[in-house]
């Protein structure tokens, strides 16, 4: 069962990685700035892939994900006219993911996270961020504390894009993650994830 399970994961693992290493070379182009330009058509303004790790304490001992995420922003000035004029950048952020853990079993989750994010610029390769998701997500954990099955992620972050090119960026952060299933069903004490996260992303 061990084996099958790990055959998936390594199959949708590899999947993942080739979407989120391959649609931003196909459709980055090579435009000024954030912020710039229209999309044209492109729902996407930035793609990008985040990993991360994050540990907490659960009874059966240190519960350790290591995320896997790949990162879609869209910059909203082009549907909210007020914000046209302003300098910092409201975006809408779509986050799906699959993370595996290694403590205090090999489990996995996967899911998507959906919310915003804000940006402003500081120099013209320094942008700050704070951004909030929530969504669904399955979790193969069971602790004392916590049913495995279906939960919401509810996270909030923050952190840094440094430019190393017009259209490209890499990111440092700082994330912290409830997730729990709302009550449907017992036990639902939650568990809370502090994480530290790079990535790089493409803007077009």
């Amino acid at each position: 069962m061990r084996s099958r399970t790990g055959f998936s994961l390594s199959f949708f693992a590899a999947v993942f990685l080739n979407l989120v290493f391959v649609i931003p070379v196909c459709f980055a182009e090579d435009r000024a700035g954030i912020g710039t330009t229209n999309p044209e058509g492109r729902f996407w303004k930035e793609s990008g892939f985040v990993v991360g790790y994050g540990t907490n304490e659960i009874p059966e001992g240190h519960y350790e994900p290591i995320l896997l995420i790949w990162h879609l922003a869209y910059d909203l000035r082009n549907y909210i006219p007020a914000l046209k004029n302003h300098k910092g950048i409201l975006a809408g952020v779509c986050e799906p993911q699959v993370n595996l853990a290694f403590q205090p079993s090999s489990e996995f989750e996967f899911g998507v996270g959906l919310g915003l994010k804000y940006l402003y610029p500081l120099t013209d390769r320094l942008y700050p961020y704070v951004q909030l998701t929530v969504g669904p997500h399955y979790i193969s954990l069971q602790t004392k504390e916590q049913a495995s099955g279906f939960i919401f992620s509810n996270t909030i972050g923050a952190g840094l894009y440094y430019f190393v090119t017009e259209n490209s960026a890499v990111m440092v952060g700082y994330r912290a993650r409830h997730i729990s299933n709302a009550g449907t069903r017992e036990p639902n004490d939650g568990i809370n994830t502090h994480f530290g996260t790079i990535g790089y992303s493409f803007f077009f």
